[in-house]
């Protein structure tokens, strides 16, 4: 524990471009990455230029927030930090302290980069300077790579790859390799927490799915550092000088190491696994309460339906049509109404009941409860309905309905009153 301590106040006080001292080590260059600084200045102006276009459309708020910005900053700065600064070289000439870059890499700035939507923004960002059959060639392929089978051999292959000895060691040797390392590193982590932290709907992956995709890359990523922190000998190439002179042998360099990617990575993925059953937890009891509200909305049906016996039914039935459309969806046909004026849905449909819903862009929405198919490819459950008022784009690439930022609470709001229309 003592050369622990020692080790990271030494790395925590070495100063950009200063040296440990050791008069015969070369001194760390003032941007030992400047591609990396580069690759983190473009994505803070294709961000930047995706979030101005967001707000061009009035959609800031419901695509991006200002704590999306936020992640943002945060993300840059750490993978600057991580990656692109004086100080990162310094992370890089022990076994130990490289380990701690990656696992910051993979577990702290790509999840806070998925959760500040960078891929969104980005789209929003290129979109009109690409055509159309590319963008939606592009969309399509995502669609492909993207899939949560492909994400998570993608992510627990490489990291098992990259800790061979031999792989490592050439990624120490050769420049190129080392930054391939690193983006695929950074890539594939991207996709597993795009996957994680995908907010809820109908295509996602489920809760139970979710954690059983955590749980086992978890199992698979601690079982190399088991094995690294447990070996009685040296399995990699470590800088024997650099290690003494921070009083480590290459042994206890490499059991460090093993240690880093055991327990603190270990926490990360703790910390996600809490946090799925927290949100499952939370989703079971919304639901339970939605039933329960529709209980109630069936039992105030039966109680109106009685006292207005007798008399006019198109009221009954107007209750029925509610009290049917929110046990389906668990919504508010009232506040769906009020979403669907908000957000402006009426300049480009026909809705009936919405003041001044009478756009001729798209198709009218009068009796869309009837619907058999939702644009023609989706069959008409509150499921797809509400997948496709959150992200018509992915579900149709290219076509004519852009994405309003609608949330899962909105989108069952806003399904439930178009569930009236019948």
């Amino acid at each position: 524990m003592r050369k622990l301590a020692a080790l990271l106040c030494l790395v925590a006080l070495a100063a950009p471009g200063e040296v440990l001292a050791d008069p015969g080590h070369e001194a760390a260059p003032a941007f030992p990455h400047p591609l990396a600084l580069l690759i983190l200045a473009l994505v803070a102006l294709v961000y930047g230029r995706g979030v101005q276009r967001i707000a061009a459309k009035g959609a800031f708020g419901r695509v991006i927030t200002a704590r999306h910005i936020g992640y943002c900053a945060v993300a840059l700065l750490l993978s600057y930090a991580v990656v692109a600064s004086p100080a990162s070289a310094w992370g890089e000439r022990l076994f130990s302290t490289h380990m701690a870059q990656h696992l910051a890499l993979m577990l702290v700035c790509a999840p806070l980069f998925v959760a500040a939507k960078t891929s969104q923004a980005a789209v929003y960002a290129l979109s009109p300077t690409l055509p159309a059959p590319a963008l939606s060639s592009a969309l399509k392929i995502s669609a492909v790579v993207a899939a949560p089978v492909a994400l998570w051999l993608w992510f627990t292959g490489l990291f098992l790859l990259w800790h061979l000895p031999a792989l490592y060691a050439w990624g120490l040797r050769n420049e190129a390799a080392h930054a391939l390392e690193h983006a695929s590193f950074f890539l594939g982590a991207y996709g597993f927490w795009s996957v994680v932290l995908a907010p809820a709907r109908a295509h996602a992956l489920g809760h139970g799915a979710r954690l059983l995709f955590v749980a086992s890359a978890a199992l698979l990523s601690g079982l190399p550092g088991a094995l690294i922190a447990l070996s009685s000998r040296p399995l990699y190439q470590i800088d024997a000088a650099q290690a003494a002179r921070l009083g480590l042998t290459p042994l206890e360099d490499q059991q460090l190491a093993g240690l880093v990617m055991w327990i603190p990575g270990g926490l990360a993925y703790l910390i996600a696994v809490l946090a799925l059953l927290s949100g499952w937890i939370s989703e079971a009891e919304r639901r339970a309460s939605r039933r329960s509200r529709g209980g109630g909305a069936a039992l105030v049906f039966v109680l109106c339906s009685l006292s207005l016996a007798g008399c006019d039914d198109v009221t009954p039935k107007r209750f029925a049509a509610t009290a049917a459309a929110s046990d389906a969806t668990g919504g508010d046909p009232q506040k769906g109404a009020q979403e669907i004026a908000a957000i402006g849905c009426g300049a480009c449909h026909t809705i009936p009941g919405v003041n001044g819903a009478n756009g001729l862009v798209g198709p009218p929405l009068n009796r869309i409860g009837r619907r058999v198919y939702i644009a023609g490819v989706l069959r008409n459950t509150p499921e797809n309905l509400e997948a496709w008022l959150q992200d018509p784009q992915k579900i149709v690439p290219g076509n004519v309905m852009p994405n309003m930022g609608v949330s899962p609470e909105q989108s069952r709001d806003i399904a439930a009153y178009l569930y009236t229309l019948k």
